[in-house]
């Protein structure tokens, strides 16, 4: 088996990311969600036991001395929820923008469409059980055990730390037992949640690598994903020269529809439309180049329309208007006269009405 040594083309990190097979630690969101309830427990899980205790106060109070009905039954627990709701929002909605910024922060808003079908694979148990007690499966175990091991020494250290507090809990009365409880729970899940942490940076380092491990290719694969991206681009440039090819050949017909071609004399040529019926300016119907301008240059000679030199004005419509677009009006004077002396030499050629355009274009270029 050849060995692979060789880092991940961006093709195979690509197709690996659209299969879901990225690094991806789980512990992180697991040591998130610790560190966010020992913050919530700070105020908002607070709020929402006093609000408990309240709501419980006002439900025995009520109860003796009123008519319990299904009606005044439902409208009393309606009235408890709304006082409960604001802070359990407020929880639930922490934990959802913890849980979903973790993995975004993890996978970069990755969507993998290739693990939407289902797979028998997943649910063979034959699969399962060599899954379990494969090398990754040995892995978890181990991972698992040390976590375990970790947490428990934290808690056993916090507690005997702690066993003082803890004895005087019984001589308090129980207002203040509860605060002091709550304390305590509090600062062993700051301490719990930061060496999970601390596991979980660990446990995505260590996905990151394995994640590069699995992805790394043979020279031979290098060396095929490179033969078929070269493919790739071969195939995109040669849509691309058909494309072009395409658009060519079009803006070539379109020389025919010209009144006038504006020419360099011999590099450029850009072909000028003009109806003022449709249009509220004249607009480029072909332009080009060398080769290209030459072309143009030609299809105008055979259709017999007017081919007129002017270097300044030719290069500045080069420029500045593309094909289809319409001249902008700093243009409009010097093509209202050029096309003034076109329509006077089509003027006399029987059944022109030359004099008729020239006036409405005129008129609409000094406006």
């Amino acid at each position: 088996m050849a060995d692979r040594t060789e880092a991940p083309t961006p093709r195979r990190l690509q197709e690996a990311r659209e299969q879901g097979q990225v690094a991806y630690s789980r512990e992180l969101n697991a040591a998130a969600g610790l560190l966010l309830a020992a913050v919530l427990m700070g105020n908002p899980v607070r709020l929402l036991i006093v609000n408990l205790g309240v709501a419980m106060k006002d439900v025995l109070i009520k109860l003796p001395s009123a008519e319990a009905t299904s009606q005044w039954l439902g409208a009393l627990i309606r009235e408890e929820i709304m006082m409960l709701l604001p802070q359990m929002a407020l929880i639930i909605l922490a934990f959802l923008v913890c849980g979903v910024g973790i993995t975004v922060a993890q996978t970069k808003l990755m969507f993998a469409t290739k693990r939407l079908g289902f797979d028998l694979k997943k649910i063979n148990p034959i699969d399962g059980f060599k899954r379990i007690f494969s090398g990754m499966g040995l892995v978890e175990l181990l991972k698992g055990i040390l976590k375990l091991g970790i947490v428990g020494f934290i808690v056993y250290r916090f507690l005997q730390s702690e066993q003082h507090r803890l004895l005087n809990l019984i001589q308090m009365d129980m207002r203040a037992a509860v605060e002091e409880w709550g304390s305590m729970v509090l600062a062993l899940f700051f301490r719990v949640g930061g060496a999970y942490l601390l596991l979980a940076a660990a446990d995505y380092g260590y996905q990151l690598w394995q994640t590069k491990k699995s992805l790394r290719m043979t020279k031979e694969e290098v060396k095929e994903d490179r033969k078929r991206s070269e493919g790739d681009m071969f195939l995109k440039s040669r849509i691309r020269s058909k494309q072009m090819a395409f658009a060519r050949q079009r803006m070539f017909s379109n020389v025919a529809k010209a009144d006038v071609v504006i020419v360099n004399p011999t590099h450029l040529a850009i072909a000028l439309g003009y109806e003022a019926e449709k249009m509220k300016a004249p607009v480029v119907l072909a332009k080009g180049a060398y080769k290209v301008a030459e072309r143009i240059r030609d299809l105008a000679t055979e259709k017999n329309i007017p081919v007129i030199q002017n270097v300044p004005l030719a290069r500045a419509l080069y420029a500045a208007v593309e094909v289809d677009q319409q001249i902008p009006p700093e243009f409009y004077m010097a093509i209202a006269e050029i096309l003034a002396q076109v329509y006077k030499l089509k003027a006399r050629r029987p059944g022109q009405k030359a004099s008729i355009q020239t006036a409405a274009y005129t008129s609409q270029m000094s406006m």
